[in-house]
């Protein structure tokens, strides 16, 4: 579900940070560009949600999440290894000099994408009402899944024109296709699916996945203009079938690690409605859960997370270097300040959650029963945000097998709960399940650490501070939910500002704490010498 296809929708960008060390842009420029367009992206995500799911409602929600995790297995699958691949072959290709090879690898991965992506999208097509039927037992999701099926080919050839503009650390064009795709997807949930929103839900559900469609041709347009710019005048020594060769060869192993961790996220998704329903719920009742728990509550818990992938994706590079050399001083360091920010973001963001979960689920789903389902998801924030650094400073490591097998103990406890759990306690069994799958993928991620490098846990900075700061949050939010406000549109308002206001201090306390110039090894080496 969302808790963890987030981490899996920037884990790309995350693990292609590694490549931000060339010319063109320095690393804190390029996490900087990444920040601010992660936050565009995601305040306009998040409107377009918002706006989506008051047009469809919690069943029309709960529809549109069915589709969600068959579109994300092909696409993850498909894109991530692949996307990596080509980043690190770019890198390799222009320190050498040889800039036409890195077109070359790029072009090559582009059709080669362009073509799986065309076969999966045409089986998508074939099988999906199969797949909505005996898989997803809804066949009302078929209409979604058939509009989905144009994105795969577009989707996939983008990723590697993605790939090529991080091996060069030029990630102004992604950012800028990013802000597009979610404009273009905006525009079209507001033109068509509100016009057909109260006829057929199944169709009003397609014809918001359409948006997707759009979104992603204008993300391919804008990449592929810029792309268009990247010329060479020497000629290629790469032939195209040693770099496809290359490709797929470092590509198996990620996609195969994104294909397991993708399946094991579909299947959460499809069992949680189907033991809601064997726990006494109907089945648009169920639909409607899932819709308010997926759709709904967890965009709002997985907001902040524009903050941590940002830090995630800084920190790979950064603690690559120190192992590289050896340095695990330097590498806990880093480690450590990262873990203090991660909690610091979680704590501030559960007592916010916990206190105002109610009155900013009411205000932006009216109606709809989310306030009560954010506060109870609140405590995810505590462990959420700090398992996304945690899988940067994995992957800085190079313990990506490790990664796999922590993930899927935390997916075997959610899934466990669900199984067990739901038909008797309900959506807290998720809750609690969730909570319990996140807090055990931290601490096995931390025992890796621990055992690699050494580090030194830090209860006082890590949990006791934050506490104290979280307590803080929740007497605030209190004080804010005495002061009476009738007009809704101030409410947002204040409300909005306050998330703000939040954001700015976090990013400027992150900037603050991270120490930038000592945080990246580089830069330290250059002063000492």
């Amino acid at each position: 579900m969302d808790i963890r296809r987030h981490k899996l929708v920037y884990s790309e960008v995350q693990e292609a940070g590694i490549l931000l060390n060339q010319k063109r842009e320095t690393y804190k420029a390029g996490a900087v560009k990444l920040m601010a367009a992660a936050f565009i992206v995601r305040i306009l995500g998040f409107v377009n949600r918002i706006y989506m799911s008051n047009i469809l409602g919690a069943e029309g929600m709960g529809l549109f999440q069915l589709a969600s995790p068959v579109y994300s297995l092909i696409i993850l699958t498909l894109t991530s290894g692949v996307s990596i691949s080509v980043s690190g072959m770019t890198a390799q290709e222009r320190a050498r000099g040889r800039n036409a090879n890195a077109l070359r690898v790029c072009k090559t991965a582009f059709v080669v994408l362009l073509a799986a992506g065309a076969v999966c999208g045409i089986l998508l097509a074939v099988f999906g009402k199969t797949i909505a039927e005996e898989i997803l037992n809804d066949g009302r999701a078929y209409y979604s899944l058939i509009m989905l099926a144009p994105c795969i080919p577009i989707v996939a050839s983008a990723s590697a024109i993605k790939g090529y503009f991080y091996g060069s650390s030029h990630v102004t064009p992604t950012a800028l296709s990013q802000i597009a795709e979610q404009i273009v997807r905006i525009a079209v949930i507001f033109f068509v699916a509100n016009r057909i929103a109260g006829s057929n839900l199944a169709y009003a559900c397609a014809i918001a996945t359409t948006s997707a469609a759009f979104g992603e041709m204008a993300n391919l347009i804008v990449v592929g203009i810029a792309f268009r710019r990247e010329k060479s005048k020497e000629a290629p020594t790469l032939t195209r079938k040693a770099a496809a060769k290359t490709i797929l060869k470092y590509s198996m192993p990620i996609s195969l690690n994104r294909l397991a961790i993708s399946f094991m996220g579909m299947v959460e998704t499809v069992l949680l409605p189907m033991r809601f329903i064997a726990g006494g719920l109907d089945y648009k009742s169920g639909i409607e859960t899932l819709g308010r728990i997926s759709g709904m509550a967890m965009p709002l818990i997985a907001f902040p997370t524009l903050i941590t992938s940002s830090v995630a994706t800084t920190l790979v590079p950064a603690i690559s270097e120190a192992i590289s050399v050896k340095n695990y001083k330097l590498a806990n360091l880093r480690i450590s300040r990262c873990l203090n920010m991660g909690f610091l973001l979680g704590f501030i963001f559960f007592g916010l959650y916990f206190s105002l979960g109610d009155f900013a689920g009411e205000l932006l789903y009216p109606g709809q029963g989310v306030g009560v389902i954010l506060a109870q998801l609140s405590y995810c924030c505590i462990f959420m945000y700090v398992e996304q650094i945690m899988a940067g400073i994995i992957n800085g490591l190079g313990k990506q097998g490790l990664s796999l097998a922590t993930s899927t103990v935390g997916y075997l406890i959610t899934i466990g709960f669900i199984w067990f759990g739901v038909p008797q306690m309900g959506i807290r069994a998720y809750i609690l399940g969730s909570i319990l799958s996140m807090a055990a993928t931290v601490f096995l991620n931390l025992c890796i650490v621990i055992k690699t490098t050494g580090l030194a846990v830090n209860l006082r900075d890590w949990i006791l501070k934050p506490s104290v700061i979280a307590a803080g949050c929740i007497l605030v939010g209190k004080i804010m939910l005495s002061i009476p406000i009738q007009n809704r549109f101030l409410s947002f308002f204040v409300c909005g500002c306050a998330c703000c206001l939040t954001v700015l201090l976090l990013v400027a306390t992150m900037f603050r704490n991270l120490k930038w110039g000592d945080l990246f090894w580089r830069k330290m080496q250059t002063r000492k010498s």
